[in-house]
């Protein structure tokens, strides 16, 4: 009796499980909706006929109600069948297709819905299990890649270890040797940067390198202004070291052009070997020599070159030439800061724009000159010179033109006039010339010279096309013909210049003409002004 009760609950179970496991396949549900579509529209049918709601046998528009109806069951199977198939087969699949892609970009921990227990329900079942093992596969090759890193990682840290040891060793004998360097660097650094002015800063430099490196021969290279050759400036060691002052080097002549050229240090090891040595264009010494060349470059600009040697083949060691380069770079800095002293000193005396004088100063040679000319009794005369027409030659030509008018002119004026002469820009394009030891004769020829030299001079544009003559008015003022005191000589000059101005301008004036008398004989009256003008004049052209 028990073992029958056994056997009919393990039926029982057995049917529940297949009852759940009872699937129905994507056809027939198709097949299934599109019949269930078909009866109700077959049954609606059935119903306006039977009531008489329609009579089937009737025509519309020429066409059997009953035909109208027949296609009317056709287009419900037919949408019924899309719908389904829609719903059972095109959006699962999509779905389906969507959850591939995740999984073919990587992402394995993605899962497909299961919604239905037909055969995409299946395939999305089957296919999560395989997800599920790919990612399985994926985390275990992620571990052993990680423990393999791990076991490099130890095995470097080892090895690593090791070399650091070594190298903390050869570091504690190199810092030990850097340590002596910058000391010797920095007493270096201390010596040569202590002077700025650049004509004692090379003899400086030569007996502070004398001092403390071991060198034969050293030599200290500098480019020109026009940046075209290199001059020696500062030397020692050479036997005749006259003839190596008159040494110079093109850019990429010999090693020393092609260090200044390249920016990049040379070591020659053996001299007698390099045909490039030129040992400053002299005779090569006897003796093999080693020769180490090291550009000086201050913020990526070549200033020079300074060149070591000693005697023998590989004199200089690796040590040495880094010593070397970092000497280098001491006077480097130190030229640097020389060249900025004497450029910032030219500055203060110096017009931007011209080139020549500035006010400043020119007011500071008129207190010298006036002091030595009322000391030793001597003549000193002023010529003030303006530019005619010049706010009108701005508005044709433009600024930048009317700029390089006043540079042309500055330029003449410097060449022709002695060197204890003064010339500076007053203001705008206003000059004004010191002349000393010179008459009022003396000062009236100078300043028709410069009048005509001006008027006669061809100013061009930057493409070489003349613009127009330019012209200069000029007034003259003499001590002790015309002033007693320093501050009028200017007055005089302005007085005289506003004359010529007025009287047509291209033109000399003189504060009190010598040759000019009225028509009654007596000398012309010198017009004196009642009081001293303020004359302000703009520093730069508006």
């Amino acid at each position: 009796m028990s073992r029958l009760v056994i056997f009919e609950v393990l039926h029982v179970r057995r049917f529940a499980a297949d009852k759940r496991n009872v699937r129905i396949s994507i056809p027939v549900k198709v097949v299934v909706a599109t019949g269930l579509a078909y009866l109700i529209v077959w049954g609606i049918g059935l119903i306006l006929g039977s009531t008489g709601l329609i009579d089937f046998s009737g025509t519309l528009l020429g066409v059997g109600i009953g035909t109208i109806w027949a296609a009317v069951e056709v287009t419900a199977v037919a949408a019924a069948a899309t719908a389904s198939t829609h719903f059972f087969l095109d959006r699962p699949l999509s779905r389906l297709a969507q959850v591939i892609g995740r999984a073919e970009e990587g992402d394995f921990l993605v899962r497909a819905p299961v919604l239905s227990g037909d055969e995409l329900g299946d395939l999305a079942r089957r296919f999560n299990r395989m997800l599920s093992r790919i990612t399985d596969l994926a985390a275990d090759r992620i571990q052993s890649e990680h423990d393999v890193v791990m076991f490099e990682e130890q095995l470097k840290f080892r090895k690593s270890l090791e070399e650091k040891n070594a190298v903390i060793e050869r570091t504690n004998r190199t810092l030990e040797q850097l340590v002596r360097d910058l000391s010797l660097i920095y007493e270096i650094g201390q010596e040569v940067n202590s002077v700025v002015d650049l004509d004692k800063l090379y003899a400086n430099i030569t007996e502070t390198l004398k001092k403390y490196l071991s060198i034969n021969e050293c030599a200290i290279l500098v480019f020109d202004e026009r940046r075209e050759e290199l001059h020696v400036r500062a030397a020692f060691g050479f036997p005749e070291p006259d003839a190596v002052f008159r040494t110079t080097f093109r850019p990429g002549e010999g090693i020393t052009g092609l260090v200044a050229e390249t920016g990049r240090k040379i070591y020659i090891r053996d001299t007698s070997r390099e045909e490039r040595f030129l040992h400053y264009k002299g005779e090569k010494p006897v003796i093999p020599s080693s020769f180490l060349s090291v550009p000086l470059v201050y913020k990526g600009e070549v200033l020079g070159v300074i060149n070591f040697a000693r005697e023998g083949v590989g004199s200089f060691s690796y040590q040495d030439v880094r010593m070397m380069s970092l000497v280098a770079g001491q006077v480097s800095q130190a030229l640097a800061n020389a060249r900025l002293y004497t450029r910032t000193r030219e500055l203060s005396v110096r017009d931007e724009l011209t080139g020549i004088n500035n006010r400043r100063h020119f007011q500071q040679m008129l207190q010298m000159e006036w002091k030595r000319a009322v000391r030793f009794r001597r003549q000193l005369s002023l010529i003030m010179v303006d530019v005619d027409h010049f706010k009108e030659y701005n508005d044709t030509f433009g600024h930048l033109q009317g700029d390089g008018v006043l540079r042309s002119i500055g330029s003449l004026l410097k060449k022709n006039l002695r060197e204890v002469d003064t010339v500076a820009r007053f203001g705008g394009e206003e000059f004004v010339l010191l002349l000393p030891d010179t008459d009022k004769r003396g000062a009236l020829v100078v300043a028709e010279k410069i009048r005509a030299v001006v008027s006669g001079h061809r100013f061009v544009t930057d493409e070489m096309r003349e613009t127009r003559t330019i012209t200069v008015s000029a007034g003259v003022a003499t001590s002790p013909d015309d002033v007693g005191e320093m501050e009028d000589l200017i007055d005089q000059a302005d007085i005289a210049l506003y004359r010529a101005k007025e009287l047509g301008r291209n033109r000399v004036e003189s504060a009190s003409p010598m040759a000019r008398e009225d028509e009654a004989g007596e000398p012309a009256a010198v017009p004196v002004p009642s009081r001293r003008r303020e004359i302000k004049k703009p520093e730069t052209i508006q």
